[in-house]
């Protein structure tokens, strides 16, 4: 078992790009309420010494990931991130405070994952994830 590099630890909720393309329209359109529900991935997401854990769903290792940034993609855009609170958009269209952390592995498919995502306010922790897996990245080269 790997021991954590951090204490940092978070819960997300992720898909894949093509995931994100093959939802419906009735689920985009009630995501914009509740942005969690475009990502069917979900649990707890922690860096070791060694590997990124998300959940039970995925097991990636430095070799694994090509790229991590924090950004919109087309398939989860500024507009998808703000939703709609009573009418009005959520904070998560503001800057990156609503952007998800991308990960674009070396198989060729690109994650999008929502780390500790707020409902309220629309916002996630993505920036602050970043930098411990540009850290994780490194530490292994």
């Amino acid at each position: 078992m790997s021991t954590p590099v951090s204490t940092l630890r978070g819960r997300f909720c992720a898909a894949t790009v093509e995931e994100l393309r093959d939802t419906s329209a009735v689920r985009r359109w009630t995501a914009l309420v509740d942005q969690r529900l475009l990502f069917p991935h979900r649990g707890s997401i922690e860096p070791t010494e060694d590997r990124l854990e998300l959940g039970t769903w995925r097991c990636l290792y430095p070799a694994d990931i090509r790229g991590v940034s924090v950004n919109y993609v087309a398939e989860f855009s500024r507009f998808a991130a703000g939703g709609t609170r009573g009418g009005f958009p959520s904070l998560g269209n503001i800057r990156n405070l609503g952007a998800p952390l991308i990960l674009d592995l070396a198989s060729g498919e690109r994650l999008v994952v929502l780390i500790d995502y707020a409902l309220r306010s629309g916002t996630n922790k993505a920036a602050s994830w970043e930098p411990v897996i540009r850290d994780f990245l490194a530490r292994s080269h």
